[in-house]
């Protein structure tokens, strides 16, 4: 049984209980058919969680030995630890770290990427996924066998949160499915790609076409839109 499709992009949920099914995605407790998504991963807050002094990345060292109560004043980086089974408060503007309940044993061709679920975003909170031995957040490396941990700062209000949960999701990545910036140039001066906003639907022109591993959309500060009057944004 193979654990994954043989096509380039972000693999779909058949894919993704393939993973499941051969043990390249885990958990310490089953996963759920709700967290499967079309093309993505719902992962769920673990039972403990790990209030910081401040954000960090690993680099060249695996992130439970910074949480290792036995170099709590060495590190100086774990003030204290909290568990989640019953629920727990997270603090406004302060710093939590959870292990998820998820782990990953991918295999050579497969990467990830991971990012907030949209609910998650509309409550101000801010999360990112980070592993071990890792100079950047959010991305998963081809090959990754570990555990995930799960960044959280609120940043508008407390949330009170408990194991099982989901704040952020993660898409698995097969391949290189990125078009070339020429590519897209070329397809773009055959079948337009973008538009100015306007009634007349005036395709941009080649000197306003901005691509640089993908298409660059702007914002109208200046509130140019003839459809609607000076209006530059809607407060949320």
């Amino acid at each position: 049984m193979t654990t994954h499709s043989s096509r380039a992009g972000i693999l779909p949920y058949q894919d993704i209980k393939r993973l499941i099914a051969n043990r390249a995605i885990s958990a310490s407790l089953s996963i759920e058919s709700r967290q499967i998504q079309p093309a993505s991963l719902d992962l769920r807050l673990g039972r403990k969680a790990y209030r910081l002094i401040s954000s960090f990345l690993p680099e060249l060292s695996a992130i439970s030995s910074r949480l290792n109560v036995l170099d709590f004043y060495q590190s100086d980086l774990v003030m204290y630890e909290m568990d989640l089974t019953d629920g727990a408060i997270l603090e406004k503007g302060h710093v939590y770290l959870v292990p998820l309940l998820e782990q990953l044993a991918l295999p050579k061709t497969i990467r990830a990427r991971a990012n907030p679920k949209s609910t998650t975003g509309r409550l101000d909170v801010f999360t990112r996924v980070v592993t071990d031995l890792t100079s950047g957040f959010d991305e998963v490396r081809a090959g990754y066998r570990g555990q995930l941990f799960l960044e959280v700062v609120p940043r508008s209000f407390a949330i009170k949160v408990r194991t099982g949960q989901s704040l952020n999701q993660i898409r698995f990545v097969s391949g290189e499915a990125t078009v070339p910036d020429r590519a897209l140039q070329a397809l773009h001066r055959n079948t337009p790609l973008l538009y100015h906003n306007v009634a007349s639907r005036k395709a941009v022109g080649s000197r306003d076409f901005r691509v640089e591993r993908g298409l660059f959309l702007r914002i109208d500060l200046a509130g140019t839109d003839q459809r609607d009057s000076r209006i530059i944004g809607y407060r949320a």
